[in-house]
């Protein structure tokens, strides 16, 4: 299979809605719904106030989906939130979208969740200790992580078909697994329904709790960085997104509830694996290690589905002129990005190597919301100046009211989170400075081409 010569982007359009949307199932569900709760649980005090916390980062990811629906259907090509903000508000905005993509949203979180996969896997592999060093120099378990990631590059690069289907299988077999769990720990009779009514004091506030859902809940919008490469995009991409994020925050509330069912209040801790210890709690010893290999599973998944995903953007940007020509290469046959794959997959697997697993939710839930909440502005800009073919595109139900509430709880959240954690949050805003630095030191340089720095929107 070859290029299309005819596609802006060069691509070809081969993946169904099915395909579309694993990727994005399989984006969300990985390490976040198996650590993230805890956190929460700690912070807001209660079972009652932690589930509304979830529900309200998920019908925050619903209005969000609905506004990207539209927008990836008014521009279904490559790129995700680097395209729309390029179009609506300018390049500055779009390679701020792209910089912040790569150093926190694909690179980093590739390596902590290969990081993660090895964790939860080596409890699974009798003698092995992925703690024991390797020359002196790194352990065991980061050359492993390293080596999944270089694995998954090497798939991904043959091309989007396949890639496809490896994301379509992943899906089946978490979303089977997580079935599995839900149905039968809920049916053990292990835990105690009073596990829903513990209250304890909160160490947080809900707002800095919801930016660490968000972190669970990243990757609902992964559809749209594949926008380019979906079959029939108008019909098939919101599908894929608003199906996706329903499906999943429908599991979340399950799982969580299913936590709060197996685990009594006393051992709630901010620092525990909280879906093996509900294993432990429901099923036993062998109980846990089977669900440590579903969770592992759920976390390989999202690991090839970043791996998938994050290349789109930078060979979008490569294709305008904001990044390095040689990012802009397809593979042969496949028509995958494959040059852009490699060089994430090489950024990640170095990181993993560095064995640095941290809890970095609020920093990742910031940085990725607020430029969730910019690329919804742009759907305003997108409404004041439609394309031709108006009548094929989307629209997002009772706008621009979805719009609003999610830019509006973006707004508070970010404030709030300046205040309950001051450090991440901030880190968030320096990244986006130094993004803004290599831009302008850029242009000064000339490292950009001169049709990237025009306006995309007269």
């Amino acid at each position: 299979m070859t290029p299309n010569p005819s596609h802006p982007d060069g691509l070809i359009r081969t993946l169904g809605p099915f395909a579309a949307a694993a990727f994005v199932v399989t984006n969300m569900i990985g390490s976040g719904i198996f650590t993230v709760p805890a956190f929460v649980r700690v912070a807001t005090g209660s079972p009652s106030a932690s589930l509304a916390v979830w529900l309200a980062a998920g019908l925050l990811g619903l209005c969000g989906a609905l506004c990207y629906s539209e927008l990836a259907t008014r521009m279904p090509r490559a790129g995700g939130e680097y395209r729309f903000l390029s179009d609506g508000l300018g390049p500055l905005w779009g390679f701020l979208s792209g910089w912040t993509s790569f150093v926190v949203g694909f690179s980093a979180s590739v390596a902590a969740s290969s990081l993660g996969v090895v964790a939860y896997v080596a409890p699974l592999i009798d003698g092995w200790n992925p703690d024991q060093s390797v020359g002196g120099i790194v352990t065991q378990g980061a050359v492993a992580a390293a080596v999944l990631i270089l694995l998954l590059t090497g798939i991904h690069c043959i091309g989007v078909r396949w890639s496809g289907s490896v994301q379509t299988t992943l899906a089946a077999l978490v979303l089977g697994a997580i079935t599995l769990f839900l149905a039968a720990g809920f049916g053990s009779g292990n835990g105690s329904w009073s596990g829903l009514t513990g209250v304890a004091t909160p160490q947080s506030n809900a707002w800095v709790a919801l930016l660490q859902v968000t972190y669970a809940y990243a990757g609902w919008n992964a559809a749209a960085y594949i926008a380019g490469e979906v079959d029939d995009p108008q019909r098939n991409l919101p599908l894929a997104i608003i199906g996706g994020t329903v499906f999943v925050m429908l599991a979340y509330v399950l799982l969580n509830t299913l936590f709060f069912y197996a685990v009594p209040e006393a051992q709630w801790e901010p620092t525990i694996s909280i879906g093996a210890l509900a294993a432990e709690r429901l099923f036993g010893e062998s109980g846990a290690r089977a669900v440590s290999a579903v969770i592992a599973l759920a976390m390989f998944g999202s690991v090839s589905a970043m791996t998938a995903i994050g290349p789109r953007i930078y060979f979008a940007m490569a294709r305008d002129g904001l990044a390095p020509r040689a990012l802009a290469r397809t593979s042969a046959r496949g028509a995958a990005p494959s040059a852009a794959i490699i060089a994430q997959g090489l950024v990640g697997s170095l990181l993993a190597l560095t064995g640095a697993f941290s809890a970095l939710l609020v920093y990742i839930g910031s940085s990725l919301l607020l430029f969730n909440a910019l690329t919804i502005v742009t759907l305003f800009v997108a409404r004041h100046d439609p394309p031709s073919g108006e009548e094929d595109v989307f629209r997002t139900p009772m706008h621009p009211v979805p719009a609003l509430v999610f830019i509006g709880i973006t707004l508070a959240a970010w404030i709030n989170g300046l205040i309950g954690a001051p450090v991440p949050t901030g880190a968030a805003l320096l990244t986006l400075s130094a993004g803004a630095g290599v831009y302008r030191l850029g242009r000064y340089l000339g490292w950009f081409s001169s049709v990237s720095l025009e306006p995309a929107r007269k």
